[in-house]
């Protein structure tokens, strides 16, 4: 093979690879900071800094090798740049507190950059996907493996913590397990891996394939040692949205109005079960409003996280909100929210255009997310994070699917 043709085939590579790299490293950089917690390994930075700035240049290699004859545009483009808008209004806000962020902030616009300037085909898009729930399928296994043979303990968590999971949550098998309370899992907390158990679920029954059947028994064994409601409840909402948007087998034999309909009450009805139930359970109904009275401080640019750290009482105590939303406003103020809530907005309305043409998975992971949220923040927006990688994987599935319809997808070779 001479070189002209190695050359050739360099820069004939499916944009799947470089997205994939991509995802599968967030799962593997998360995991290797649940095995070295902030210990330094090179030039005081810990692993998963380290392993996911590898990742990014194995990444960028792969991605020069792609022939993508067209950039991102239309909705999609405006997603992307609302995101980078928003990172740059959170970087503005975190110099403003003082707050510390790792340097793998400098690496989230460039990952927008580069999706924008070699998009997938939509099909790539979801083999990424597709790679993140392997990546998480075998992260959650591992883990419970290594947890069990005794080469890994699982993390520490208070008495207090651990006798109140037992005696509000339903955990049937976890002494048999010996897993004390709620199982913490690789990502950190109980609420993040539950979260991660869920989105295995959605995308199983987004996409079925043979790895579907994986995907659900690792999703709802996690679901069940993690009893984390809100995961539960998120993957009863994307169900719904699936089955409202189905076009295919024999749910898409049902009228679409009844199905429309039928789903539009049920996430009605389960909005309102939820926000009639009391949070007492969790402690959210003391949680919410402190940080509310936090952010009444400073509306439009909060308090930071250097300003909770010094606040008193519980949200000093705890940290963080408990809640996507309520977490955002307080800590960033109405600049951080309406700058990120408003390009995950955007993200909706592109997800939710192709569930109506016929890909309603994007909507579906999306829907999960978002509800998740209700009750814990999931991620920083100011570095590249497990579940911030899969939002963006979404609307970009979504939007170069609606971008397919406009004209022949097809890859130069």
């Amino acid at each position: 093979m001479g070189t002209s043709e190695l050359k050739q085939k360099f820069r004939s590579q499916p944009a799947s690879i470089y997205l994939s790299v991509l995802a599968v490293g967030m799962v593997l950089s998360q995991f290797s900071n649940y095995l070295w917690f902030e210990e330094p390994i090179y030039r005081g930075q810990p692993a998963n800094i380290v392993v996911y700035f590898l990742v990014f240049l194995i990444a960028v290699v792969s991605w020069l090798g792609v022939n993508s004859p067209d950039r991102v545009h239309g909705l999609l483009l405006g997603f992307l740049a609302l995101m980078a808008v928003a990172w740059v209004a959170h970087w503005l806000l975190y110099r403003l507190h003082g707050d510390a962020f790792n340097y793998t902030a400098l690496l989230y616009v460039p990952i927008l950059v580069m999706i924008w300037l070699k998009p997938p085909l939509w099909w790539e898009a979801w083999v990424a996907i597709l790679a993140f729930a392997w990546a998480t399928t075998f992260i959650l296994a591992l883990t419970r493996v290594l947890e069990m043979s005794g080469v890994l303990a699982i993390k520490t968590q208070s008495l207090g913590v651990i006798t109140f999971d037992e005696e509000r949550y339903f955990l049937p098998i976890n002494d048999l397990l010996g897993i004390d309370g709620r199982w913490p899992g690789p990502f950190g907390h109980n609420g993040d891996t539950a979260m991660m158990g869920a989105f295995l679920i959605v995308i199983a029954l987004a996409y079925w394939t043979r790895a579907s059947w994986v995907f659900l028994a690792v999703g709802s064994f996690t679901l069940l040692v993690t009893s984390g409601r809100a995961s539960i409840g998120a993957v009863i909402a994307a169900i719904v949205i699936m089955v409202m948007f189905a076009q295919h087998g024999r749910i898409a034999r049902i009228p679409r109005w009844i199905r429309v309909s039928g789903g539009i009450g049920a996430l009605l009805f389960g909005a309102i079960f939820m926000y009639s139930r009391s949070a007492g359970s969790t402690g959210r109904d003391y949680f919410w409003p402190a940080f509310m009275d936090l952010w009444e401080s400073a509306p439009f640019v909060g308090i930071g996280t250097s300003g909770i750290a010094v606040s008193g009482g519980i949200t000093e105590q705890f940290g963080h909100a408990h809640s996507l939303y309520v977490d955002e406003l307080a800590r960033y103020g109405l600049l951080g929210f309406i700058t990120q809530f408003g390009a995950v907005a955007v993200g909706l309305v592109v997800t939710f255009l192709a569930a109506k043409r016929g890909l309603a998975g994007p909507l579906a992971i999306l829907i999960a997310y978002l509800v998740t949220g209700l009750t814990e923040p999931r991620n920083q927006w100011i570095s590249p994070t497990v579940t911030g990688t899969l939002l963006i994987l979404a609307v970009v599935t979504a939007g170069v699917f609606l971008s397919r319809e406009k004209k022949p997808a097809k890859r130069e070779h």
